[in-house]
């Protein structure tokens, strides 16, 4: 009798166990939500559980005085999303009780959230202003943005200018916008970059080359850009101070007026990482990213949250930012600052500099003339994923939607317009641009991975102020954007899965952008670069499908390099014209992902690149059969021609010598010259004939 009593008794308590477990492990209702939005956004407030009961009796906006206000609240599609819009400037506070959860039965709390609508950005106060907005970082357990530096793989817009001395200029996004290379040249004189110091070759006599100079750097400094304006070369680079305890990005200004004897004339610094440079209206500008150590603000420290600065021009010393050059960029929370320092480079570049830190990371930048912009991932933070025990839970993010910040240009003086969030994550730089005042960004929503929830493409249009007036939504379901460029009234954006669809896209009337035309091909581009109003290049791999066995599924696998010419005379029918294969299995070139390694000469029509060449060998095996060089002449009349076959075949080499390998290709007058970080040699432009070879050591 006993035994069976006790068969019940363990019957009743494994049939309680599900609920009893539930209750245990049913985390608390979290909430995470930026303190500042614009008066043009809405406000977005995040939580870890589900939202049923969304009414005006348990969830609410009061202003400072604790009165209700009419605000307009709505629910997003995840069930776990509240936006709050149409509020004036002012404090505001969302209240969410406890029963607008789904599971309020459970251990769902009420939430009682403070946050700030503005119609322009404003300074901090104070140190304690600024330690209050670290502290609320802490609360809401984010450890800060992923910033990934976005890889230049497209360009847009117009090539440089050219200049008087006739020769290689950068392949910049942005004609009047300069953005710096690896190697650049001036008045017969090639500048080159090798690790901690800049190689200086006269190349004015193309058949005696001569090393006229190194520039030594500091053994904690490396120079990753260089950029030329007048008689100043700029070295822009990384080095960490020992005495600030800190990495700086850093700018070094020499004068070249002989260019055999540089001369350093003046140092700028900012704390962090470096995202990269612009040069525009006499004005350099370093943006970048600087995440300070707000973590130890937990042990009960009081650091100094300001990111360091140096200037030569006013201070020996690196000095903390003062507290009025920082501000709260709207509708952030990440705990890290963009950085944008404008420097004066007229008159030798006398002038102080100017510095501005902004609370509110940034990974991809645009700049036109007038315009900077700068984009971050939002993150879905919905999701946590138990590490541990129930304390122990950890937000895991997601990337899903883009920010955009936007400042007007004056100089050093920068005039923050405003922001704006669309769906999807950008490429790069190259999938945005600004025409006639509007911005258009191509992203991709989703991931190519998930079946259920398959990605899509868009290209948005926004106004002066941000705000978007037009739209392309869904392309190519299930791929992803590899490379986009926009020629004026048009966009071109290349997708691809197994196949490489380009859609051309016609942007003439921002509020109703639609596609005209689309061409599949294999393969894809990852690189996009205008010949003409009415034909396209691209540069990127050859594919092939092949079957596997065990998952009894088809699979896409790239092969050999390929460039093609698109004809898109008639946008409704684009047409590759002209197709060229390079290398085999396992050829690449930096021009795929680095439209700055594109070699262009109009005069010839010559457009070329580094690259180094394998082919397929047994089974998964790739046979290394050289590196150099290779310049096509590509006209809409004859399509492409390889001219130039400027290869070292291997020897006994298994891989390519790094050392050995080209760089970058330039011109001067008729002389093409091969930059790799040991070797420059030079050619004759007209049929690629030898002329000399300097070792660099």
């Amino acid at each position: 009798m006993r035994s069976k009593w006790l068969a019940i008794f363990m019957i009743i308590v494994l049939a309680a166990l599900p609920g009893i477990f539930t209750l245990m492990i049913s985390p608390e209702a979290q909430a995470k939500a930026a303190s500042t939005i614009m008066t043009t956004q809405s406000w977005r407030a995040s939580f870890s559980q589900t939202l049923k009961n969304v009414t005006d009796e348990y969830v609410y906006v009061t202003d400072e005085s604790g009165k209700k206000v009419a605000a307009t609240i709505t629910l997003g599609e995840d069930k776990k999303s509240l936006f709050v819009s149409n509020l004036p400037a002012g404090s505001y506070r969302l209240h969410v009780q406890k029963e607008a959860f789904a599971y309020s039965t459970l251990k769902a709390t009420s939430h009682d959230i403070a946050f700030t609508v503005i119609d322009k950005i404003e300074t901090v106060k104070s140190e304690k202003e600024l330690q209050q907005y670290f502290e609320a970082v802490v609360a809401n357990g984010n450890r800060g943005p992923e910033i990934n530096v976005l890889e230049d793989s497209a360009s847009s817009s117009k090539d440089s200018a050219p200049v008087a001395d006739n020769s290689s200029t950068t392949n910049n996004q942005v004609e009047g916008v300069e953005e710096g290379d690896i190697v650049v040249v001036k008045d017969g004189f090639i500048y080159a970059i090798k690790d901690q110091s800049i190689t200086v070759v006269d190349a004015n006599h193309p058949q005696d080359l001569k090393l006229a100079t190194t520039i030594k750097q500091k053994e904690s400094q490396y120079i990753t850009k260089l950029a030329l304006y007048d008689q100043l070369l700029i070295a822009i680079g990384e080095e960490y101070i020992e005495q600030a305890g800190t990495s700086m990005s850093t700018a070094t200004f020499y004068d070249i007026s002989n260019p055999k004897n540089p001369k350093v004339i003046r140092e700028v610094a900012q704390e962090g990482s470096l995202q990269n440079i612009r040069i525009t209206n006499d004005t350099l500008y370093l943006i970048g990213n600087m995440h300070p150590n707000y973590w130890i603000l937990q042990e009960g420290s009081k650091p100094d949250l300001k990111p360091k600065t140096y200037d030569s021009v006013v201070s020996k010393e690196y000095k903390s930012l003062a507290i009025d050059k920082i501000s709260i960029l709207p509708n952030t929370m990440d705990g890290s600052y963009s950085l944008i320092t404008a420097i004066d480079l007229k008159n030798g570049a006398k002038t102080s500099a100017s510095t501005k830190g902004y609370l509110g990371g940034s990974s991809g930048l645009y700049m036109s003339e007038d315009a900077l912009y700068l984009t971050t991932p939002k993150y879905d933070d919905k999701q946590i994923t138990p590490m541990g025990g129930i304390k122990d839970r950890i937000w895991m993010p997601q990337s899903n939607d883009t920010q955009v910040f936007k400042w007007d240009l004056d100089g050093r003086v920068l005039k923050f317009v405003g922001t704006s969030e669309v769906k999807g994550t950008v490429l790069n730089q190259y999938s945005m641009d600004e025409y006639d005042g509007k911005f258009r960004i191509v992203t991709t929503e989703g991931n190519t991975w998930d079946e259920k929830n398959i990605s899509r493409n868009h290209l948005f249009i926004l106004d002066e102020n941000l705000k978007e007036i037009g739209a392309v939504k869904d392309m190519a379901p299930g791929e992803k954007v590899y490379s986009a460029r926009f020629m004026g009234e048009k966009a071109y954006v290349v997708t691809f899965k197994q196949v490489d669809p380009l859609f051309v896209i016609d942007v003439a009337n921002p509020r109703k952008p639609k596609v005209l035309g689309e061409l599949k091909i294999p393969g894809y581009s990852n690189y996009l670069h205008p010949l003409d109003d009415t034909h396209l290049i691209g540069i990127g791999y050859d594919t092939e499908e092949r079957y596997d066995a065990y998952t009894k599924r088809n699979f896409t696998v790239s092969t050999n390099m390929k460039m093609s010419l698109f004809d898109v005379t008639d946008f409704k029918n684009p047409k590759e014209q002209s197709t060229v294969k390079i290398g085999g299995k396992g050829s690449y070139s930096d021009v795929q992902y680095n439209p700055k390694a594109l070699f262009r000469n109009k005069d010839y029509h010559y457009f070329g690149f580094p690259v180094v060449l394998y082919e397929e060998g047994k089974g998964d095996e790739i046979v290394y059969q050289g590196q150099g060089a290779q310049i096509y002449e590509i006209t809409a009349e004859k399509g492409i021609v390889l001219k130039g076959n400027i290869i070292n075949g291997r020897t006994n080499e298994q891989y390519e010598n790094w050392e050995q390998v080209v760089q970058r290709v330039v011109y001067v007058g008729d002389t093409l010259y091969t930059v790799a970080r040991n070797e420059v040699k030079s050619y004759q432009l007209k049929d690629f004939k030898a002329l000399d070879t300097l070792v660099i050591k």
